[in-house]
């Protein structure tokens, strides 16, 4: 009874020594490619070469590859620039002193290679405001009390000179102002923007050039940008 169930080719009885197992065929599986769904792998590839048309390098599992993204420096604003402090003075670009914007490339490129500039944050320039704002109250203060002592000075210079009251030699802005740093405390006038920028002579006419004769002169001095003062300067024939 059991083998007229199964058939007659599983009924026969089975050499085993001369028959090699055969494994029953698989059946083949029929797939419509057309309405197939497409598999994230692939919807990522896919997306992956619309990028400027060419597509990605493909990293383990067939998975694609993707660059990543630089750093942002952290001193970068919106539009991309970063702040820095000029430490020299740079033609086209700044002061030494100054806080400008500039782009990433330029500042490693040339500024940061020649030691011109450094980057400087939200925090430092602000400190560096309060600093300098502290500075420019001290050369303010300094230059008025100077202006008042210029008002009552009048500078004596013996010089060597003809019976025609006509010098032995000029004198120059240079003299003039060495002369007026003995009457004052020591780096008093050191200040690079103190100097006397202008001379008339006694009807008024300014002065081209270095006082070559006896007599009262009217010296301009700066002592701050925006404040500035007249003094007296008298030039009297030496006895010797």
């Amino acid at each position: 009874m059991l083998s007229l169930f199964l058939g007659s080719s599983f009924a026969q009885p089975v050499n085993s020594a001369n028959t090699a197992f055969v494994s029953p065929a698989t059946p083949a599986t029929t797939c419509n490619t057309a309405n197939a769904e497409p598999s994230s792998t692939t919807q990522r590839f896919d997306k992956a070469r619309l990028v400027q048309g060419a597509s990605p390098s493909v990293g383990r599992n067939g998975l694609p590859l993707f660059s990543k993204k630089k750093k942002k420096d952290a001193n970068a604003g919106k539009s991309g620039k970063i702040q820095v402090k000029l430490l020299k003075h740079i033609a086209g670009t700044g002061s030494a002193g100054d806080i400008i914007s500039v782009a990433p490339a330029f500042f490693a490129n040339k500024l940061q290679k020649s030691g011109s500039a450094v980057k400087i944050t939200d925090e430092e320039v602000e400190k560096d405001k309060a600093l300098k704002a502290g500075q420019d109250k001290d050369a303010q203060d300094l230059a008025n009390v100077l202006k008042e002592k210029f008002e009552n000075i009048t500078l004596e210079l013996p010089k060597k000179a003809g019976p025609d009251g006509k010098l032995f030699g000029g004198i120059s802005y240079k003299t003039i102002f060495g002369e007026l740093k003995k009457e004052f405390p020591k780096g008093a006038l050191d200040a690079k923007y103190i100097k006397i920028t202008d001379m008339k002579d006694e009807d008024g006419s300014p002065l081209k050039h270095d006082i070559k004769a006896v007599g009262d002169y009217t010296a301009t001095i700066s002592l701050l940008k925006g404040v500035s003062t007249d003094f007296k300067v008298t030039i009297k024939a030496s006895q010797e």
